[in-house]
């Protein structure tokens, strides 16, 4: 089928079709031209041929404009047709143009078919960027054209306040942001108090650590020593690493440290022993393996540090208990 260049019916004036490459250009020289739109003629529409044709060309045009045709108007082909006002409020007939070499030969086919029927339009016969947004079909305010079943288009509401657009591995689909985020119709995204728990977080942020000091160098110093794991309510803690960097050597025997759970159960893997063949600024680390857990239930669970020495004696060691929240 042939392309089509599309002019519009206008009141009065010009309307000019192309006929000559030498200077049409960037305007292309079409063959058939189609004539379309609803208009009330003001004047004379004259239809003029752009630029010097070549003996032997043809021009069609295809009318298919609904005119209203007042006293006085009218509308001329190529300066010499005068086109009957009976013929022009017809719907559609076909105007014949030939150059013999020296005048246009005009002539009106009357009753004539439309230049296509429907479903005879393929894709060549539209040009790029051709179909302008009033061609299309109305949909509803606040949707979009999708791919739907049988990929046929489909109107999907994208409107919904808060609602995002997202693919479910079939459709594109409007849903609701659900979870520990809400959205505002603003774009505004909201973490709610209290959502973002320690699982939630980055590992880094659930490991948690505290030092405290322990010395040797009295009786009253030796023994147990509790301290609070500090934990969300409900929240729960498994002690992962015990970490022992030694301040002052002992100078005649051993200083042991042990870890003890809530019910002053020993934690399995916690002694660290600090000898006399330690040096200043060493580090001993051991790695609990059971009877390591701690649980926030409404009441605050604590940790029991047991030192021993048979010599009281001066004696300095840094403990550091590393712990990672769980829930």
């Amino acid at each position: 089928m042939a392309t089509f260049k599309t002019h519009n019916a206008i009141s009065v004036g010009t309307v000019t079709i192309p006929v000559d490459l030498a200077t049409s250009s960037p305007e292309i020289v079409y063959e058939d031209h189609l004539i379309t739109g609803t208009v009330t003629l003001a004047g004379i529409m004259q239809i003029v041929a752009g630029g010097t044709p070549t003996a032997g060309q043809k021009v069609r045009i295809y009318w298919d404009a609904n005119l209203t045709v007042p006293a006085l108007t009218g509308v001329t082909v190529f300066g010499v047709l005068a086109i009957p006002s009976e013929i022009l409020k017809a719907t559609n007939f076909i105007i014949e143009c030939f150059y013999d070499g020296s005048a246009w030969i005009v002539s009106v086919l009357e009753e004539a078919s439309a230049p296509f029927e429907l479903g005879e339009i393929d894709t060549p016969d539209i040009a790029d960027d051709a179909i302008t947004n009033a061609k299309l079909a109305n949909i509803t305010r606040g949707s979009i054209k999708v791919g739907g079943a049988s990929d046929a288009p489909t109107d999907l509401d994208a409107k919904t306040s808060g609602q995002i657009l997202v693919g479910d591995g079939t459709d594109v689909v409007s849903v609701a942001v659900s979870g520990d985020l809400s959205l505002a119709s603003t774009g505004a995204a909201t973490i709610p108090a209290g959502t973002v728990t320690p699982l939630k977080s980055s590992a880094g942020v659930n490991q948690r650590q505290f030092t405290v000091q322990l010395e040797g160098d009295s009786a009253s110093k030796i023994g147990a020593i509790k301290y609070p794991m500090c934990l969300p309510n409900g929240g729960s803690c498994t002690v992962n690493a015990i970490y022992a960097t030694v301040k002052q050597v002992p100078a005649t025997d051993t200083f042991t440290v042990v870890a003890k759970n809530n019910a002053s159960t020993l934690m399995t893997g916690s002694q660290i022993d600090i000898t006399t063949a330690l040096l200043l600024g060493n580090v001993v680390t051991v790695t609990p393996t059971a009877n390591n857990t701690f649980t926030n239930s409404g009441a605050t669970e604590f940790i029991t540090l047991e030192t021993s020495k048979t010599t009281p004696e001066a004696c300095i060691v840094d403990i550091t208990i590393c712990y990672t929240i769980t829930a």
